[in-house]
């Protein structure tokens, strides 16, 4: 299998991209389908396989069908094919004895545990083959990686945060009365929880590099040398003092166990600790998401703040849809930005892709859908689009013709969205 063929000189732009270095153009990602597809026809930069949350042992049927839909899809630039093991969000709390429990396209982890019980619950957690979570992990690893016999990378599952993982087994409002009241209790939970996540990391880890070459993880950005995406969404129940107390730390601790890092910054309430993510100086770059239900990443709103995580000397990762990212190259430090986007078909994607790789930026297709506005119009027929791209003297075959069609429509009925 051979998803890729200019897989080498994408890792070379990359190789060059987390040292903040630029070789010959912007390093950039996208997806497309070789056909037009519904979404689950192939891989975009969205799609994220439940099966295995779903029945655990069924890695052989999501790895045929993970190697379908890489056949069908075109990785485009920066685009690495990669296949991570999804068990759900946080599944390091699997392997310290909650059963996962999969409802609403995701895994919830819960446990009600009381603070005085909680030490010798995860101080009596081993990881050996006897844990039946930790066991999963490692050999559905090892057999994706030896099958993917290099032709595709292995990411690291989704382990999951620090304090994420103890409010698990405390819930939120326990984790905040014991560290007011027993703060000890907390700091010994997160000594193990730390020691532990980052043992079960390098185990992975170890496995891929023995089949694979390089590190990749949810976040998907491939990297030579070991890196993670590093998150803590419970710092949202905290106040800066009690952050720092009991969330900076740690989250400095992970980044400095590896070569990079990238921080996903979740939400608005994390926005006031950005100072002190920018402060730690071995920090890659920073994933910033708005939320669910806001304006998408790379928004004009948010340039401020990407300015500000470039002008400290990081890197910003932005998904967005593809009629922004010739904005966002245009407008941010192209050496500390990695932008990835979506199109429905490679034929489509010509027309959007940025000037740096000889294309068009979407100009032909924004300018469609202001005709169709002007004209109070919600769609264009064929014959419309005809008389559009004669009067602009743009010629096309009939099968491009017809998917500058549904691209124009399709944006009146269907807004990507990446939030």
């Amino acid at each position: 299998m051979n998803f890729k063929e200019d897989i080498e000189e994408a890792k070379e732009r990359l190789d060059a991209w987390w040292n903040h270095e630029m070789i010959d153009r912007p390093v950039f990602s996208y997806y497309a389908s070789k056909k037009r597809a519904s979404l689950g026809g192939y891989i975009d930069a969205r799609s994220s396989d439940w099966t295995l949350a779903q029945y655990p042992e069924s890695i052989e049927s999501v790895l045929d069908n993970f190697e379908k839909r890489a056949g069908n899809t075109y990785f485009g630039a920066e685009a690495i094919p990669s296949f991570m093991p999804n068990y759900g969000p946080g599944i390091i709390s699997a392997i310290f004895g909650i059963v996962p429990k999969f409802q609403s396209d995701t895994v919830w982890f819960s446990l009600p545990t009381d603070p005085q019980a909680i030490i010798s619950l995860l101080e009596s957690v081993k990881l050996n083959q006897n844990n039946e979570w930790y066991d999963r992990l490692l050999k559905v690893t090892e057999y994706a990686a030896k099958r993917s016999n290099g032709s595709y990378q292995i990411s690291v599952s989704d382990i999951g945060g620090v304090l994420d993982t103890l409010s698990s087994f405390l819930g939120p409002t326990k984790t905040l009365l014991t560290m007011r009241r027993q703060p000890e209790i907390i700091d010994t939970c997160r000594e193990i929880i730390l020691e532990k996540l980052l043992f079960l990391y390098d185990k992975l880890q170890d496995i891929i590099e023995h089949y694979c070459d390089g590190c990749n993880a949810w976040l998907n950005v491939w990297c030579r040398k070991r890196w993670y995406p590093i998150q803590c969404d419970f710092i949202a129940m905290l106040n800066p003092k009690w952050f720092k107390r009991f969330a900076l730390p740690d989250i400095k601790a992970q980044i400095e166990h590896m070569d990079y890092a990238i921080y996903h910054m979740d939400g608005p309430y994390q926005i006031p600790y950005l100072n002190d993510f920018l402060s730690i100086s071995n920090l890659t770059g920073i994933q910033w998401v708005p939320g669910a239900g806001r304006t998408i990443q790379g928004g004009e709103e948010w340039m401020p703040l990407y300015k500000k995580i470039q002008t400290a000397g990081k890197s910003v990762v932005i998904d967005t849809t593809p009629e922004n990212v010739h904005h966002l190259y245009n407008t941010l430090d192209p050496k500390r930005l990695y932008v990835r986007t979506y199109y429905y078909t490679k034929a489509v994607s010509k027309f959007y892709l940025p000037s740096f790789i000889g294309d068009k930026e979407g100009a032909l297709i924004n300018d469609a859908i202001r005709w169709c506005k002007e004209k109070k119009q919600d769609k264009i027929s064929k014959e419309e689009l005809s008389e559009f791209l004669m009067n602009r003297n743009v010629h096309l075959d009939n099968k491009t013709q017809k998917e500058i069609l549904k691209e124009v429509n399709l944006a009146f009925i269907e807004k990507y969205n990446f939030t």
